[in-house]
């Protein structure tokens, strides 16, 4: 057990709190649960199954996606929220909770070092890897966002959260000193990218990452390769969101590509998150859409270029011809046409694309929010 000095905790039993006399917040369509689904964090060792929510120029790493939701509830998504017994709710009550979750989280990414005790630091690696695992999912036990609106209850959240992220980027840490173990977690710095070359070089582990420049050999690539996306997933979403609504073309405007239900499997098809593999889930099949030609082709180019662009900075192992390679599979505008065919013309045809989308705005409610994405990350101007 842990967190003895920890004030409304109990080691035992968790948060003390009386949980029949605070208010509760809930979805529109679902109550918010604890779910046995936080514990795989542990089986994501490598990745990093955390969201940042930035505040006050400081980052925050949060597991929990409903908690990380309501901590970054904004004026858009307020409306998707219910409140019973709370009275005057408004989004400013939020703000409440907020600062008591990072006022927690400051304090115990602080006091990590207190909390996994003195004798930590007399282990050898092999033992210290064991111990963190148990601390880990000791603080998983209690961190979890049911809805119960308490104060004291969210500083708890925050603490819980902080021990939880720095005891799992020390797991990796010390996995990337162990031999014939991972090189660390997987993130977009040079850094890692220096380490797992030196790796290879010392045949500890398999070469994996292809650069541009590398020979492909087309006929090996496979049949529905699903790309791993180590950028934010929302943002990958909501850029090929736009294919739920109509699209204006110089043939006139075009039905949605997808439906609700269908997009989310194309992208359960085309992409995977190691970090977070319920978000995109994939289905026995995958999917096939048919589209016009001209415009539509370019516009799918598009989404598949700045798809990759937005995941280049964070997975360069995942080479420009493999999304080429999901063009292919998913849309048979492109049956007949090589892999290096369609690559070699992704990055030319994207401006006409998203000339196509910008033009559409009248029409597709969503390019707003694309093209918002896109200029976040300089890739559209």
């Amino acid at each position: 057990m842990f967190f003895h000095h920890l004030k409304n905790f109990s080691p035992y039993s968790g948060h003390i709190y009386n949980d029949m006399r605070v208010p509760l917040i809930k979805k529109h369509d679902r109550h918010f649960s604890k779910s046995p689904h936080r514990f795989d964090l542990m089986d994501r060792l490598g990745y990093f199954p955390f969201k940042e929510l930035i505040r006050g120029g400081r980052a925050y790493f949060i597991s929990d996606l409903d908690l990380f939701d309501f901590l970054s509830m904004d004026e858009r998504t307020f409306e998707n929220y219910v409140t019973d017994f709370f009275q005057d709710w408004d989004i400013s009550k939020q703000d409440i909770f907020l600062k008591s979750f990072l006022n927690g989280y400051d304090t115990g990414i602080i006091d990590y070092e207190r909390n996994i005790g003195t004798s930590y630091q007399t282990l050898p690696q092999e033992q210290k890897m064991q111990y963190l695992h148990t601390f880990c999912l000791y603080c998983l036990d209690f961190l979890y966002f049911d809805g119960d609106l308490d104060e004291h209850l969210f500083h708890n959240l925050g603490y819980l959260q902080a021990s939880l992220y720095r005891g799992f980027v020390e797991i990796n840490n010390i996995e990337s000193i162990l031999a014939g173990r991972s090189v660390g977690i997987r993130l977009h710095f040079d850094s890692y990218l220096k380490v797992l070359s030196s790796a290879k070089a010392r045949g500890e582990i398999t070469p994996t990452i292809l650069t541009e420049s590398e020979a492909v050999n087309e006929s090996a690539i496979p049949i529905n390769t699903r790309i791993e996306l180590l950028c934010d997933l929302e943002e990958v979403r909501t850029i090929w969101w736009v294919l739920t609504a109509p699209i204006k073309t110089k043939n006139g405007v075009q039905d949605a590509v997808f439906n609700v239900q269908e997009i989310n499997r194309f992208l359960g098809s085309a992409f995977s998150s190691g970090a977070f593999p319920e978000a995109f889930k994939t289905g026995d099949e995958y999917i096939e859409k048919r589209t016009s030609k001209g415009d539509m082709r370019s516009i799918l180019n598009a989404l598949m270029y700045v798809t990759y662009q937005l995941n280049h900075e964070h997975n360069r192992s995942a080479n420009l011809i493999e999304y080429a390679s999901s063009l292919i599979q998913h849309f048979p505008v492109f049956s007949g046409s090589k892999p290096e065919s369609v690559k070699s013309v992704m990055a030319t045809h994207t401006p006409n694309g998203m000339k196509v989308l910008k033009d559409s705005q009248s029409v597709n409610p969503h390019v707003e929010e694309m093209i918002s994405v896109l200029k976040k990350h300089k890739i559209l101007h």
